[in-house]
């Protein structure tokens, strides 16, 4: 069954409501449920391709082998006819954002390899064929707009991080003892966005998607995204294809 976006988008913007919303209530920060309402949208849209398909979240014992360690929790595991569809991952970055942004990068590599590794050890069978996401609601604000600087001394950044790449060589070059100048970075958002699409490009998930949203427009569910390929919806049309794949495989 193909995904139709144009109907998935009202659940998206629900997904954000209920996400703003248990936020405002308290409880459901610390019990983790802020984010269930986007796992429901992807059960709906495996359902659609798998109907028989088994998938354990937040509450049960979502837990797969890792190569680095016995295993690993992840946020939602999908299994059908007893072998792993998909792992998917939902995180969010609300508030103070500096080091918070070092923290979900190193977490999101960690899980990656982690599974990636495992993929190639066969502990998942010779043939698996695994979908990895990953999801991040970022706050949409000034804060995550700031451009902050980068501060390498001895080495300089690589490409992507300058806020205005035209500078690299002719503004952004070293002085003369060697030590290369303060500059603008990206934003806090476009380095999430950035994160995602290289580990897309390197292949350690299928998909990532980051979803913007302001806290005061997010309560009647307006959302957004940085780039099409880092989108809910470029997410969603992957999984749907992947699942439609792996049915189809069973029909031959």
């Amino acid at each position: 069954m193909s995904l139709e976006i144009e109907s998935i988008r009202p659940k998206v913007e629900a997904a954000v409501r209920s996400f703003w919303a248990v936020r405002a209530g308290g409880n459901g920060v610390l019990g983790g449920k802020t984010l269930d309402a986007f796992a429901e949208i992807i059960k709906d849209v495996v359902k659609g391709s798998l109907e028989n398909a088994m998938m354990c979240g937040r509450g049960c014992v979502a837990e797969i082998p890792g190569f680095y360690r016995p295993h690993k929790s992840w946020d939602l595991i999908v299994i059908d006819e007893g072998k792993l569809v998909a792992a998917i991952e939902f995180k969010s970055q609300i508030g103070p954002i500096g080091n918070n942004f070092n923290n979900r990068t190193e977490e999101v590599l960690g899980s990656s390899l982690d599974l990636q590794t495992a993929i190639e050890e066969n502990a998942f069978g010779l043939e698996a064929n695994v979908f990895s996401g990953y999801i991040i609601v970022v706050e949409d604000s000034p804060k995550s707009r700031a451009n902050p600087k980068i501060k390498m001394k001895y080495f300089p950044v690589m490409e992507g991080f300058l806020a205005n790449e035209d500078e690299r060589g002719r503004a952004y070059f070293p002085n003369p003892d060697g030590s290369y100048p303060q500059a603008k970075g990206i934003s806090y958002i476009e380095r999430y966005d950035l994160m995602c699409k290289r580990l897309m490009m390197k292949k350690l998930y299928t998909a990532s998607a980051v979803i913007t949203s302001e806290p005061g427009a997010g309560l009647s569910g307006s959302y957004g995204h940085v780039s099409k390929e880092t989108s809910i919806e470029a997410f969603l049309i992957k999984l749907a294809k992947h699942c439609e794949g792996i049915a189809e495989m069973k029909s031959l």
